[in-house]
């Protein structure tokens, strides 16, 4: 019985070889015979052909005489005249036949030898045994009598010597595959004992031992074997107390603690270094796998490893990259092991928040300097633009524009402020009037100045002139400024900016519509983010700083709305604020960094 794979290789082993071996010899073998046989028929055929062609002559008595012989019943026999036309056929007509004098009997015996062919008939059809000798007419050959047999006839003499063969090989692979059965089983259950046993143990059952084989070539291996899985059982159940008593007390930690050998693979880690790294893609369990595939951080690696070369304490700060950066502060600690490696503990503080508040920070005085060179550059350039004037109108009208410009810088900052406020958990309403929906807009395209003019960018309104909105003027006018400015930095040059009014259902739209390239949709959920641009390059080349959308969005959730856009990619963008009506509240709930609705075709 074949009780395992290797006894079944085995088995089939043996038995191809001894098939192999049993088929080749008795093709050989009935090769050889079948060449005896052929041989034995051509040396019989010559004789008769010889004696046939004594007693005959091309004359008809001598066909008589052929005919009459006792070797026609078996064999064919054809007369050919010196000129290679057939005479005389046994088995065929012979004024339909071919001229002979090619075939290589005949040709022998034309001239004056005993000729002998193996090879298919042309005229029947059939593998034939060829013998012809030469008929003399007053000593001259006057043409070729030739003897056939079919090797049909062959084959049927062979036929029981054949059988006799196959029976011996059957019997021979037959003996081979009882003694492949008998070798592979004593050979190969031990073998599959010790594997079952080796799968057992690297699944953790170390309980498990080899039963003896007595005799068997194999019987040391076993009880070595059994003897490692002892000792690996007693060496497992240390390790696992041990690794115990550390992970009770890494969990009690707060801050994430990693543990790495000289190799920089993880040996422990608490959950809290799981949490922190699991945003990479790190599954639950982390030991055993490399510190920088666990942290997807070279920084970190770089930092323990330069731990591990000096051997004295090291601190530094890096980001861990996943959905979302983690700012971290790292401390490492260099641990020396039993066989003379150092390896490296880390403790790793997340500072995530800490770098949020600093970031904000940072955001909240670029924002400002963002919002007031607009007006500062209107006012500066009106100023010089004073020196030359000498119309007394067109003076008071630039002071007025400058005044005007001045103390919208001055609301922009006290806006920008209160804009801070908002996102802290005491907010407070801000500042609004009733105004003409259409003097913001105009006021917004006069704020412009000339830059539509410089690429030639015509600016459509559709404003009903008696809607009115309650919102902050200089808040809301900078963030239709803003809208307005990216619609023409990234419309094209000699298109149109279309900004519209109108209520739709209880709020009240702002739209401004451009003619630009259009957003590609990966990035419309953050494009009201901070600094967020979607081409840098040609944003900074435009003079853009990634600040106007999150402006926007701020104002536009400080009066209780939301900013929006939709974009078909290659044919424009339309940016809407929509705020509540006269009688809607005043600040609305949530933070400017909450999804942006957005539309993208």
């Amino acid at each position: 019985m074949i009780r395992s794979r290797l006894a079944f290789k085995t088995f089939w082993v043996f038995v191809t070889i001894a098939a192999v071996s049993m088929g080749i010899a008795m093709i050989a073998s009935g090769l050889v015979m079948r060449q005896l046989a052929v041989d034995a028929t051509a040396a019989a055929l010559e004789q008769s052909a010889i004696a046939l062609a004594r007693i005959s002559s091309i004359d008809g008595a001598a066909l008589a005489s052929a005919a009459e012989a006792p070797e026609a019943n078996v064999m064919r026999i054809t007369i050919v005249r010196a000129n290679g036309t057939v005479r005389y056929d046994s088995a065929s007509d012979p004024s339909v036949m071919e001229n002979h004098a090619s075939r290589p009997e005949i040709r022998e015996a034309l001239a004056g030898r005993v000729g002998t062919s193996v090879r298919r008939s042309p005229t029947l059809g059939l593998y034939m045994v060829y013998a012809a000798a030469p008929i003399y007419d007053s000593g001259i050959v006057a043409g070729a009598l030739r003897v056939a047999m079919s090797a049909p006839g062959l084959d049927a003499l062979l036929a029981r010597f054949i059988i006799i063969d196959a029976m011996v090989a059957l019997m021979m692979t037959a003996l081979m595959a009882w003694a492949s059965i008998a070798f592979g089983t004593r050979i190969t259950e031990p073998m599959t004992a010790l594997m079952d046993a080796a799968g057992d143990w690297s699944a953790g059952l170390l309980e498990r031992r080899v039963r003896r084989f007595p005799g068997s070539e194999l019987a040391p291996l076993a009880e070595t074997m059994n003897a490692m899985a002892s000792r690996l059982a007693e060496q497992v159940v240390t390790m696992r107390h041990q690794q115990q008593e550390l992970q009770a007390i890494l969990e009690g930690m707060g801050e994430a603690v990693l543990s790495v050998d000289a190799g920089m693979t993880i040996m422990l880690a608490n959950s809290r270094a799981r949490e922190l790294l699991g945003h990479v893609g790190a599954q639950a369990a982390i030991e055993g796998r490399g510190l920088l595939e666990a942290s997807g951080t070279s920084t970190l690696e770089a930092l323990a490893r330069s731990c591990a070369d000096s051997g004295s304490g090291a601190e530094s700060e890096l980001t861990l990259y996943g959905d979302t950066a983690r700012f971290i502060l790292a401390h490492a600690s260099p641990l020396l092991s039993d066989d003379g490696s150092r390896g490296v503990v880390l403790v790793l503080n997340d500072i995530t928040r800490l770098k949020r508040l600093e970031r904000v920070r940072q955001d909240f005085v670029a924002n400002v300097s963002h919002e007031l060179r607009t007006p500062i550059t209107l006012i500066t350039g009106f100023a010089e633009t004073l020196e030359t004037v000498q119309d007394p109108a067109e003076t008071r009208r630039f002071l007025a524009i400058i005044k005007r410009h001045a103390d919208r810088m001055t609301a922009i900052i006290e806006d920008l402020l209160t804009l801070a406020r908002l996102e802290s958990p005491e907010r407070t309403a801000l500042s609004r009037a009733p105004v003409r929906a259409a003097a913001l807009v105009a006021h917004a395209i006069e704020s412009l100045d000339n830059r539509p003019a410089q690429r030639h960018i015509t600016i459509d309104t559709m404003v009903d002139p008696e809607l009115l909105a309650l919102v902050n003027e200089g808040l809301f006018e900078q963030a239709l400024v803003n809208l307005l400015d990216n619609a023409i930095k990234y419309g094209p040059e000699g298109g149109t900016v279309r900004i519209a009014a109108a209520v739709d259902a209880q709020s009240l739209v702002f739209s401004v519509a451009d003619q630009g390239p259009g957003i590609p949709a990966r990035d419309l959920p953050r494009l009201f983010e901070r600094f967020y641009r979607v081409d840098r390059a040609r944003s900074k080349h435009l003079g853009g700083t990634g600040l106007g959308l999150a402006i926007v969005k701020h104002v536009a959730m400080a009066h209780g709305g939301d900013a929006s856009v939709t974009s078909i990619e290659g044919s424009g963008s339309t940016f809407c604020i929509g705020i509540p009506l006269l009688s809607g509240p005043s600040v609305q709930d949530g933070t400017p960094d909450t999804d942006t609705p957005t539309t993208s075709s």
